[in-house]
């Protein structure tokens, strides 16, 4: 008496979703193992284990162990910039997996791309619109941009050193893209259809996520954290040259080596192939050579680096993916 009945709650309504949940999950299971195949096929063409071992045959223990502690800090701090520039809460461990993730996604797809679809694919989950979703991802970007210039600034004022010092960071790069947004927004402003897509998709989500959007990016709290945490990003990956150059016992200014981590990451997100492969070596070596670091030990030192801040990630990031597919995250 006075007790409901179990009967009471109608069943049907969680029996009908498992059918397109379960073709969901086998879709995912298709594609995370086509793209497992794909990087395999990658990981054995383009990586020369031989030499590899050899040159980290060659370094010291210690240093090789700062470098891999460092290597922490970026994931870290991509982490804390999302947290900082996203609407609502998100879980600071599936984050930094999804952050994880990203080094193998970006294996299997060219400049960066899959790493930023799958942070966009994240925040949809996690019932984000899908043009704020793309706005949190864009002003990550942003912001990680304007933050590195201000830290390479204040690190070149501090050495007494020119900018003509510094690794040149492909500004032609910058500006196709700008030009390339702007003629999309031409052609959505003329034809009529795409201003009705621009109106559904991009406006109207817009209009009712404002506040939100306009709470985030006027609040000193999250600024302050999302500049803590590109900050995070760059001092990490400095730290790991740094410790890869003293593991080869060579070294070389911290101003120069933040110029040569800014430009090789420029230059390895703008080349047109899976996770930069070949360009971002390339580009290391370059602007390690350029500020006078012996080339047997910039080549070392950019082989090492991208060991421990790509190759050793993406099996890591293998494993964050499956995890975050059994979440049902992304």
């Amino acid at each position: 008496m006075g007790v409901s009945a179990p009967s009471d709650v109608p069943a049907p309504a969680p029996a009908e979703e498992p059918r397109p949940r379960s073709r969901g999950a086998l879709v995912g299971r298709i594609v995370l193992a086509l793209a497992s195949v794909l990087a395999i096929y990658l990981l054995t063409q383009r990586v020369d284990f031989a030499d590899i071992g050899h040159r980290l045959s060659k370094t010291d223990p210690g240093w090789l162990a700062v470098a891999l502690l460092a290597s922490v800090l970026p994931i870290i701090g991509s982490a804390l910039g999302f947290l900082a520039l996203s609407p609502g809460r998100l879980p600071f461990g599936q984050i930094t997996l999804v952050q994880l993730a990203t080094s193998f996604v970006n294996l299997v797809t060219p400049a960066s791309a899959g790493g930023l679809a799958l942070n966009v694919r994240y925040l949809t989950r996690r019932k984000v619109p899908l043009a704020v979703a793309v706005t949190v991802v864009g002003l990550v970007q942003t912001t990680s941009v304007l933050v590195t210039v201000v830290l390479l600034l204040v690190l070149l004022l501090v050495s007494g050193r020119s900018l003509s010092d510094s690794p040149h960071v492909p500004w032609v790069t910058l500006l196709i893209v700008v030009g390339v947004v702007v003629l999309v927004g031409v052609v959505l402003r003329l034809w009529p259809w795409g201003r009705h897509l621009a109106w559904r998709y991009v406006v109207k989500p817009f209009r009712d996520a404002g506040p939100d959007l306009r709470t985030i990016v006027t609040n000193p709290r999250r600024l302050a954290l999302v500049t803590i945490g590109h900050l995070t990003v760059t001092l990490g990956f400095v730290c790991v040259l740094w410790a890869g150059l003293k593991a080869f016992d060579e070294s070389a200014p911290l101003v120069l080596m933040a110029g040569v981590v800014v430009g090789g990451s420029a230059i390895a997100g703008a080349a047109p192939v899976p996770g930069g492969i070949g360009a971002a070596e390339f580009a290391l070596a370059s602007g390690l050579n350029a500020i006078h670091v012996d080339p047997a030990a910039a080549i070392s030192a950019a082989v090492l680096f991208r060991v421990i801040t790509f190759w050793i990630r993406v099996p890591i990031g293998w494993l964050a993916l499956v995890v975050l597919r059994r979440q049902s995250a992304v």
